[in-house]
């Protein structure tokens, strides 16, 4: 099995404060993997680390560091076999690296006056020289890739329209069409739910398990709500505080745990699915529509 994503001794530091901890993990290709965890955890910001969006730190000496730290330690992060980041500094190839790795945003990064399409277009500018993609010459395998995408997330219809003037979860499913024009080995997804309604969220998760089941992509996405990381996502790594709490098979997601994870006062049976449901049935696509 392909090792997908590969984390070592990874810190990062903000203003003196550390945010992530000497943290390892691996992702083997195909997996769907769910991080989870209380606000301020980790989540984003390891995301971030893996796209390259942001950089560890470039660590201490063994001289200068404190015995009882484990901060400090130069980290590296690869993704499909290619260095991103090692030791607080990004590889100088990287750029063509992002182009087999898409980002989700939770506030879907669309430019709001330019087109759907127009938008899902952006998916192809890691894959073309800067010229070509600073004039918008785009193909014509390029457009009719970006209009299969649409049509994948139920959206072909609205390809003319201005992004802004989409709802909530369709911009999500624009963005997604746009991770789709990019041929994206890698799919990373940070909150992508957070801001949407029950239906929308559906929606779009149902879109991102497609993607992971019939195009065999590797796909991480964060989630606050554990009901649908344990409905989604066979695996699960919790962070807490900045460290990996937990990483294992999402069945380990029980009451109890979810207390210790997010606070003792959570009535965590609400976080999960009614009576332990099993993963939600697949729906066909064309539920996706508007």
């Amino acid at each position: 099995m392909q090792t997908v994503i590969h984390v070592q001794s990874l810190n990062k530091s903000f203003g003196g404060k550390q945010a992530l901890f000497n943290l390892g993990l691996t992702v083997d290709a195909g997996e769907m993997v769910a991080l989870i965890g209380p606000s301020g955890s980790g989540k984003s910001t390891l995301l971030r680390h893996l796209s390259g969006l942001a950089c560890g730190d470039r660590g201490l000496s063994r001289s200068r560091r404190p015995a009882t730290s484990d901060a400090g330690q130069a980290g590296a992060v690869h993704i499909l076999n290619r260095c991103v980041q090692s030791s607080g500094r990004l590889d100088p190839d990287v750029r063509r690296l992002r182009a087999s790795i898409g980002y989700i945003f939770q506030q879907f990064n669309l430019v709001g006056r330019m087109s759907v399409l127009n938008n899902v277009l952006m998916g192809r500018l890691g894959r073309l020289p800067r010229w070509r993609g600073t004039l918008g010459l785009f193909t014509a395998e390029d457009r009719e890739l970006a209009m299969a995408s649409l049509e994948r997330v139920g959206l072909a219809d609205r390809a003319w329209q201005r992004a802004s003037t989409l709802s909530g979860g369709q911009q999500q499913r624009v963005a997604i069409a746009r991770a789709l024009t990019q041929q994206a080995e890698l799919i990373l997804a940070d909150e992508p739910i957070a801001s949407l309604d029950p239906e929308s969220a559906r929606k779009v998760m149902d879109i991102l398990r497609d993607i992971n089941e019939t195009d065999g992509k590797t796909v991480v996405v964060t989630l606050h709500q554990v009901d649908y990381a344990a409905r989604y996502c066979g695996r699960v790594i919790a962070l807490k505080s900045g460290r990996i709490h937990f990483d294992g098979a999402v069945d380990a997601l029980t009451g109890p745990f979810l207390n210790e994870l997010y606070g003792g006062d959570l009535d965590a049976s609400l976080m999960l699915p009614e009576s332990r449901m099993p993963r939600a049935p697949r729906r066909a696509l064309d539920l996706v529509a508007a």
